[in-house]
């Protein structure tokens, strides 16, 4: 009777495991693409608003033109923690798409 137990809990175990860990993986990732997504969407918007009121006219807008112009707080990346570089630009001859620059 008592290694029936132990082979019924640990199958029980096995079971769980196999659904746990990637499900739960999949929701931090999803999140994590979430959290990141809504980051740019900030610098774009904040992007857009500064282009289309005159303020920023040349084809790429810098971060550090956007922290001076639309006093945007200071960006990071919510997934890694670090600050986005000042130099990092939005392109507005590619619709207004978020580029990255590594230090």
């Amino acid at each position: 009777m008592g290694k029936n137990k132990v082979w019924i809990y640990g199958t029980i175990l096995i079971c769980i495991g196999i659904i746990a860990v990637p499900s739960t993986y999949k929701v931090i990732k999803r999140h994590n693409e979430r959290l990141l997504e809504n980051t740019i969407k900030k610098i774009v918007e904040a992007a857009k608003d500064c282009y289309y009121n005159n303020s920023c006219i040349e084809d790429e807008i810098t971060l550090e033109e956007l922290y001076e112009k639309e006093g945007l707080p200071q960006m990071f990346n919510p997934v890694t923690k670090k600050i986005y570089n000042s130099k990092s630009f939005v392109s507005v001859s590619k619709d207004f798409s978020f580029e990255e620059v590594e230090e």
